[in-house]
């Protein structure tokens, strides 16, 4: 029996020194990955005939607010945005105003909350309740979409109204209002049975109206009418069969708004700078609808300059020609140029400046000029460069060159051009044009062949600028790329349609090559360089070769795109024939696959 009693106590003091020899952490048992839950609210959810001015809800941990100020949303709107706090695990909600009687209000969160410890975020929460009899529990769903390249569009505001004028969106705060998560999806609760018009916003003064030209929009054609429905689906009940499931579904689920910027952006000058003494620029805020007027207040007399524009006719380049003009510092000015009025007609709009000129050389500079030497200074003899000749043009390139300032004297007789045939040049006819926009850009129009190599001779003084300044000889050597150096793209759509135009984008979705699509659906483009490549089709209504926004008061939605699901790469001296139904175009996939968001974005 002693010995017994010895061994228990030998066990014992072990067991003592192992626990005390242990001096680490308690490992705290797996991470918390679950946000929080709500265990109860004052008053209930969907409680009815709320009359007090404080919601409070309760988690089942501690919780925290990120940005609540900016994503919560109050349906009806209320003037005053409501304040909300997080104390410990309870939330409050409080409420500056009356709330309006016999209305159901939605509470939405986005994803506002979370916990405190892990930062578990609580997606789309919501909260309901009525200020009378009843509460209103249809629903709608979809997704916002940009019109221009069908990205997602996350935080814009998605509105209802009861009303199908669209003035209201112009003038009235909507019935219900919520905001785009950040994969575009929105949902709107708490709908009563009815009609509805829908609208998206992106709201640059947080007021709810459409009232700034330069907010974006959006706009379902039709009326919306809410309902409860149903989903069919497929469930494995064993390895070989399946059964048809209905699960019940508030509809519609599956809209799609397209957000857009109407061009309706006022006229105006931006801006204008005088660096140089012989030249003005002006620079718009959108593409004038007309001419530049332009008029010097101090000088009578013909105009004395040229007027040159951009490709987009947002920008005007003055070139001063009178000596008198260009010496002086001060230069003031009189510009008209077409706006629209409030009825859209228009009229001619009138602003004076003075472009004025700072001479940045310092005092001191010209006096070290003077004092030097002649004989230390070479002399220069002022040239007009020729400019943007290249070595190597691609099969579908122009051969064109520009100069500095505009020209006031062109001797097409100083061009010749050669195509150099075993080291030998032979005359080529060619015939030279000046571009009827830019002004002091030049083409030399030839009969090419792939891969050949050429000369252009250009003799001295067969372009004088408006200065007075003339080109030296020149002899410029270039080659045109081999058709190996190209792939080719062919299509064959089984139905085309009436007004398509296929474009062919780089990875920054500019527009490289496009053509109308013709009514037998064969086509190609031929000369791609090889690299990867994007492809859509624009619904070109009114088959004026671009793609065109939509406009509220007329009714007129962006015009559609519709992209192929995946980049095409181009391999040299390959043929490449794309496989593609338009008709099959999934939208939702698309995304996924192209836009680099979540799934969230599929249809759900």
């Amino acid at each position: 029996m002693r010995i017994v009693v010895k061994v228990l106590a030998v066990l014992l003091l072990l067991l003592y020194w192992s626990a005390c020899a242990s001096t680490g952490y308690p490992t705290g048992g797996p991470k918390d990955e679950d946000p929080p839950v709500m265990l109860k609210s004052s008053p209930p959810a969907n409680a009815l005939n709320f009359l007090g001015d404080q919601i409070r809800i309760e988690f089942d941990e501690n919780i925290q607010l990120t940005d609540v100020f900016q994503k919560l949303m109050v349906s009806p709107p209320v003037n005053t945005q409501p304040s909300a706090t997080a104390r410990g695990n309870v939330l409050i909600v409080k409420f500056d105003e009356e709330l309006q009687q016999n209305a159901t209000y939605t509470l939405d969160f986005a994803d506002a909350i979370r916990d405190n410890n892990e930062g578990n975020i609580l997606e789309n929460f919501t909260f309901s309740f009525s200020t009378g009899e009843y509460i209103d529990s249809l629903a709608i769903s979809g997704h916002l979409f940009e019109a221009s390249n069908l990205a997602p569009v996350p935080e814009a505001l998605v509105m209802v109204y009861a009303d199908a004028a669209d003035s209201l969106f112009r003038t009235k705060v909507p019935l219900r209002v919520t905001r785009t998560s950040s994969t575009g999806h929105f949902s709107i609760q708490n709908l009563a049975p009815g009609s509805y018009k829908v609208y998206g916003l992106e709201d640059s003064n947080r007021n709810y109206r459409y009232d700034q030209p330069g907010e974006r929009i959006a706009f379902l054609s039709d009326l919306v009418v809410p309902s409860v429905g149903f989903h069919e689906r497929l469930d494995s009940i064993s390895a070989d069969s399946v059964v048809v499931v209905r699960e019940q579904a508030f509809l519609p689920d599956s809209l799609q708004l397209f957000m857009f910027q109407e061009d309706n952006a006022p006229q105006y000058l931006v801006d204008y700078k005088r660096d140089v003494r012989h030249r003005v620029d002006f620079f718009f805020n959108r593409p004038l609808e007309g001419r530049l007027e332009l008029e010097a207040t101090d000088y009578s007399g013909d105009a004395p300059w040229v007027l040159e524009r951009s490709m987009q006719n947002d920008s005007i380049t003055l070139w001063l020609s009178d000596s008198t003009l260009i010496r002086g510092d001060s230069l003031f000015l009189a510009l008209s140029y077409p706006v629209r009025d409030s009825l859209q007609e228009v009229v001619l709009e009138r602003d004076t400046l003075n472009a004025y000129f700072f001479d940045r050389s310092t005092e001191s500079e010209g006096r070290s000029r003077r004092n030097r030497k002649e004989e230390d200074d070479p002399v220069v003899v002022p040239e007009l460069k020729v400019d943007g000749l290249k070595n190597s043009l691609e099969i579908t390139e122009t051969l064109a060159f520009s100069f500095a300032a505009p020209l006031e004297a062109v001797s097409e007789e100083g061009l010749r051009l050669f195509e150099v045939v075993d080291s030998v040049p032979k005359p080529l006819a060619m015939t030279l044009q000046g571009d009827s926009v830019r002004l002091r850009r030049f083409t030399v129009d030839f009969k090419r062949q792939a891969g050949a190599s050429y000369v252009l001779e250009i003799d001295s003084a067969a372009f004088t600028s408006i200065y007075g300044l003339a080109n030296r000889p020149l002899t410029h050597k270039f080659s045109v790329k081999t058709e190996d150096s190209y792939g080719i793209m062919y299509f064959d759509f089984e139905e085309a349609g009436a007004h398509w135009l296929l474009q062919v984008l780089n990875r920054q979705e500019q527009v490289l090559r496009q053509a109308k699509v013709p009514a037998n659906g064969k086509m190609g483009f031929r000369y791609l360089k090889p690299g990867d490549y994007l492809l859509r089709i624009v619904e070109d209504v009114n088959d004026n070769g671009r793609w065109d926004t939509g406009q509220l008061d007329e009714g007129r939605q962006p015009e559609r795109l519709i992209y192929y699901p995946e980049t095409v790469s181009v391999r040299a001296n390959w043929d490449h024939m794309v496989p593609w139904n338009p008709a099959e175009f999934d939208i939702y996939d698309f995304v996924e696959r192209m836009r680099k968001t979540s799934t969230g974005n599929r249809r759900r």
